[in-house]
């Protein structure tokens, strides 16, 4: 909350409940030690907007990496349809970040992984500039070996800019598209392409079973006919 300053002795804001029901987002401002500044809980109103903008990026850069067979962009392949990719990348934030506004914005002291992974889906900088397909790619292995270079590029995926969002849903598409490609033997091919996705060496991680049975539920919620 830029507008109660930076004084934690001295706020320029009022703080007293921002409403008078008994939710999170009423409770009043507070000083956050980490992040050196006035806080609040985000009302459901503005986490709905931000979902929508979310929820846009996704679906269009899904469409836009279903469509391209390699003629003016980076070749892409996935063997399945542009809802069936959305839903997989979904499944991933929801499990990775929960669609947290801390870890989509990269805030501390936990919007970033251990390992500085950064953006709703988690993306580790060692590994995804290589398949940032709007980098030239002679500099990607300089971006992945390069520790400031990786910071800039992490930040490059961070916010809520449709072109950030964008950056992180391609990157993180691209690699569950490897991912598949690389469990596609394996007895169920969304267990192995999530397994391969969080551990980077296997496609039977039993703990990242309950991955399959969330893209399976709304693989059955987006099938229903729509109300009204």
């Amino acid at each position: 909350m830029p507008e109660c300053g930076s004084d934690r002795s001295a706020p320029k804001c009022e703080i007293k409940p921002l409403c008078n029901e008994p939710r999170l987002a009423c409770r009043p401002p507070h000083w956050s030690p980490t992040r050196r500044a006035w806080v609040r809980a985000e009302s459901a109103t503005e986490a709905k907007q931000r979902y929508a903008v979310i929820a846009d990026v996704l679906a269009d850069t899904a469409s836009r990496l279903t469509h391209c067979d390699g003629n003016g962009c980076e070749k892409f392949v996935w063997p399945g349809s542009t809802k069936q990719l959305a839903l997989a990348a979904l499944t991933v934030v929801l499990h990775e970040s929960g669609l947290r506004e801390d870890i989509q914005f990269g805030r501390g002291p936990l919007g970033r992984g251990s390992l500085g992974e950064a953006c709703l889906m988690q993306l580790d900088a060692r590994d995804a500039p290589y398949l940032a397909s709007w980098i030239p790619e002679q500099e990607r292995q300089t971006i992945a070996h390069d520790k400031t270079k990786r910071e800039e590029f992490s930040q490059s995926l961070l916010g809520d800019s449709p072109e950030a969002l964008s950056r992180c849903f391609e990157v993180g598409m691209r690699m569950l598209a490897r991912a598949r490609a690389s469990c596609s033997a394996s007895g169920s091919w969304q267990h192995g392409m999530f397994s391969m996705y969080g551990t980077g060496t296997t496609c039977n991680a039993g703990v990242l079973r309950d991955r399959s049975r969330t893209f399976e539920r709304m693989q059955a919620v987006s099938r229903r006919p729509l109300r009204g």
